[in-house]
């Protein structure tokens, strides 16, 4: 198995010429790469914590 880290905590914006898109940087997305609000479950980790997430849950380790 592999455990990735990812520490951000919101979306990527990038402003195009006809659109703007966000994408996923904290690897929760189901529309991944792109942004699907499913970082809003990481706003209240703790820094220096570890945390493992299922489709309703989160654990930390």
């Amino acid at each position: 198995m592999r455990l990735v880290k990812l520490t951000e905590k919101s979306p990527e914006k990038i402003e195009g010429k006809d659109k703007t898109i966000f994408i996923c940087r904290c690897g929760l997305s189901k529309k991944f790469p792109y942004c699907d609000g499913s970082h809003k479950r990481t706003k209240d980790e703790e820094d220096n914590k570890l945390y493992i997430y299922d489709e309703n849950n989160r654990i930390e380790i």
